[in-house]
């Protein structure tokens, strides 16, 4: 598994391009691989036979080997797929023979207790795969795999290594252009951020890491997941700048072609699910970040005007949830205020 994000973290491949079994040349294309959304193409690094085979969509540490590539004379014996030099059978065993299973196919079900006469083989002439006998160890119900849990665990560990607290402020917005909300926040977000030292930076364990720029993350929905590619500098661009460049980075992130650059050094995140109906919401942070702004949907009601006038007024919830272990709630609350002011000033 190349390293993509950081060493260690988990990446899933999502496609081998080649079988167990199969003869491969130095720089062929053999599988596509993505760890956070960043997807990239794995080559063979030398001629051979290719086997031991990770399964498609299960976690597997960037840096660590995804297969095993052996020279011909030295496959004899390994556990190669399937059928290296065997030709295929036409029907499958007969009652009372043996099963006919790859030695990883066997292996893997002594591990796992699974009987080889229950189960079908998927493979040539009715063989028996690795797949197959995990596929039948596999009980009832839908369990995350693939990049679903890699989000997944990422999530937890999240929650694990935080001390998350969610701090809600109505902003009253009747006199914010309307549109590009998303990129407003996030200009006024970057533009308030130094002036909030607290939560300008990233931890690294119990360090805290002042950041240099104000870079921020925004959250994007793809069908895979849900993601957060960053947005350079937002402070010094107009808000149409930032509202262009947040639909390039979605449009990218939909069509599975951001790279890991496009995920690092942002020191905040904004997501909005105003746009789903939701008033206000508890964002998790996303490490090593230390705070995350939440942006909920905008709401029409009654309200006063300057004369004292009732007239109707646009509001939303912002709800900022950041790390006590580094920010106290005092600061917290200064920087949620300050972006709120900003915001209703119309100066986003």
């Amino acid at each position: 598994m190349p390293v993509i994000t950081a060493e260690g973290e988990d990446g899933v491949v999502t496609a081998w391009l080649v079988d167990g079994g199969d003869r491969v040349s130095a720089d062929q294309l053999i599988a596509e691989v993505q760890a956070e959304k960043v997807a990239e193409e794995v080559r063979a690094p030398a001629e051979g036979i290719v086997y031991d085979l990770v399964p498609v969509g299960e976690p597997v540490p960037q840096g660590s080997p995804i297969c095993r590539i052996a020279a011909a004379e030295e496959a004899e014996g390994t556990e190669t797929a399937e059928t290296v030099g065997e030709p295929p059978s036409a029907a499958p065993p007969a009652a009372g023979e043996r099963p006919r299973a790859s030695p990883a196919a066997r292996r893997v079900a002594r591990e796992l207790g699974v009987d080889l006469s229950t189960v079908t083989g998927s493979g040539p002439g009715g063989r028996i795969t690795e797949a197959d006998v995990r596929a039948a160890a596999t009980p009832p119900g839908r369990a995350l795999s693939g990049l679903r849990a890699v989000i997944a665990r990422n999530m937890r560990e999240s929650v694990r290594t935080t001390a998350p607290v969610t701090l809600t402020s109505t902003a009253d917005v009747t006199n914010v252009p309307a549109g590009h909300l998303t990129a407003r926040v996030v200009r006024t977000v970057a533009t308030v951020l130094p002036d909030h030292p607290p939560l300008w930076g990233t931890r690294d364990g119990d360090r805290f890491i002042p950041a240099v720029s104000a870079d921020v993350a925004v959250a994007v929905q793809t069908d895979d997941g849900l993601v957060a590619p960053v947005v350079r500098d937002p402070a010094a661009k107009t808000v149409e700048e930032v509202a262009a460049e947040i639909a390039a980075l979605a449009e990218r992130a939909r069509a599975k072609s951001l790279e890991a650059v496009d995920y690092e050094g942002a020191c905040f995140t904004v997501t909005n699910l105003g746009p789903y109906g939701v008033e206000a919401f508890t964002p998790i942070i996303n490490p090593p970040q230390i705070a995350i702004l939440g942006v909920g949907a905008i709401r029409t009601v009654p309200g006063f005007g300057s004369g004292g006038q009732v007239e109707a007024r646009r509001q939303m919830v912002l709800s900022l949830t950041f790390d006590h272990a580094f920010v106290d709630g005092a600061p917290a609350a200064q920087f949620l205020a300050a972006v709120r002011e900003r915001l209703e000033g119309g100066d986003g």
